[in-house]
């Protein structure tokens, strides 16, 4: 599920940069959750909205993040993703692109060596932090 931070995050992105979800979880619990800490009026502004329920392997499968691309209509090299998880990071490298970690109380000792950053939260991480380490990822492959 979605941590507070990268809630925080994808609710004041500015117009123009699409965001997806793509959550593990059922999607009535991830509604459930996304209206409670967005609300409605952004919830329904996400450019695309996947739960586990919408593909047929879960992570660490890449398909959630492959459609989440398709339906966005971009590649997924240009794709960052923000996960909690090291079976997420797995999904998000699998499906080609740059992973940044964001970790919990229960995942803090995972293995993130394939992440291209990793933050105890987002709380004190600009857009522009985000886009500069996508930037070099891009630049650098």
């Amino acid at each position: 599920m979605p941590l507070i931070s990268e809630i925080s995050l994808v609710s004041t992105l500015p117009m123009g940069k699409k965001v997806a979800v793509c959550s593990a979880a059922t999607k009535s619990s991830v509604i459930l959750c996304l209206e409670n800490l967005i609300g409605m009026e952004r919830f329904e502004g996400l450019d695309c909205f996947l739960a586990g329920d919408d593909v047929k392997q879960k992570k660490p499968d890449p398909s959630i993040y492959v459609t989440a691309a398709k339906r966005l209509g971009i590649s997924e090299k240009d794709c960052l993703v923000v996960e909690d998880s090291v079976i997420g990071l797995q999904a998000a490298t699998r499906a080609g692109m740059a992973c940044v970690i964001t970790y919990t109380s229960s995942t803090a000792e995972q293995d993130f060596k394939d992440a291209i950053a990793i933050y105890p939260d987002l709380s004190n991480v600009r857009l522009k932090d985000l886009e500069l380490l996508l930037q070099n990822v891009v630049a650098a492959s």
